[in-house]
């Protein structure tokens, strides 16, 4: 069980997890458990798949989403849901946003250009709803986009930052409050177009465990000072503290320009 560094190269940033692996395998790979040997799903295990989820959901973003592209919120106002019982009406929220996005990708289409995104659709616990994030283009204007009939959309665009966390804000989904007053995350249904470019992902296994609280940028590189996070996890197996940090790198030339 090593210490990893793992890096998700973004193309206009580098984001940088080290922290301690629960596994390594002969091929030098990293093997993770969704589940325990009994196919249980244990709350340590739920909380380690959301933060790799939420990882890679950001490292996505940031490698196909930069600033002017759009990110629209679609809500059901009132007396515009559709009617029914729970699971029906789920069922045709997912229907209406099918035939939607159809049009918004034929809307893209007309202009020439190719429609990507990421959408998230949150209804545990909240009103039915959903977020979309698209690549603006030439010719693409928002004002002209299919018109949602169901409420009025709340319209924002990527600002000018070198690196953005809307991507793992898809994978976190709502917040809300359980029966004991405990908060619980629902993360709701999350899909990519099948033409956003993979970040690349590199696995380096550390010699030592420890490093210095200001991380040192790769050649090239300049660190994003409100990027880095240095913190202590408890490992539920034997209830020590682990040591993580994190960060996000860009290029010098980004920066000085």
């Amino acid at each position: 069980m090593p210490w990893l560094k793992v890096e998700y190269d973004c193309g206009n940033c580098v984001m940088t997890y080290k922290y301690f692996a629960a596994r390594w395998n002969s091929k030098g790979k990293v093997v993770y458990n969704k589940t325990n040997k009994k196919g249980e799903l244990t709350v340590h295990q739920q909380r380690c798949n959301d933060r790799r989820l939420q990882r890679y959901y950001d490292a996505l973003a940031n490698t196909n989403f930069t600033e002017g592209d759009i990110f629209v919120t679609y809500t059901f106002g009132r007396g515009r849901l559709p009617e029914g019982e729970n699971d029906e009406i789920i069922q045709k929220c997912k229907n209406i946003w099918k035939y939607y996005r159809a049009k918004l990708r034929n809307y893209y289409r007309s202009q020439n250009a190719e429609l990507k995104y990421m959408y998230a659709f949150q209804f545990e616990g909240v009103r039915p709803h959903f977020h979309i994030i698209c690549n603006s283009a030439d010719g693409i204007n928002i004002k002209d986009f299919p018109k949602w009939k169901y409420g009025t959309p709340k319209i924002e665009f990527l600002d000018d930052r070198p690196s953005h966390t809307i991507g793992s804000y898809f994978a976190r989904g709502t917040t809300v409050m359980n029966s004991e007053g405990v908060e619980e995350h629902k993360r709701g249904l999350v899909r990519c177009s099948r033409n956003l470019v993979q970040p690349i992902v590199r696995h380096r296994r550390l010699k030592r465990s420890g490093w210095k609280c200001e991380p040192k940028a790769n050649k090239g590189y300049v660190i994003v000072k409100d990027t880095v996070e240095n913190g202590y996890y408890i490992n539920p197996n034997d209830g020590q503290p682990y040591q993580y940090q994190s960060y996000t790198m860009i290029k010098q030339e980004r920066m000085i320009s």
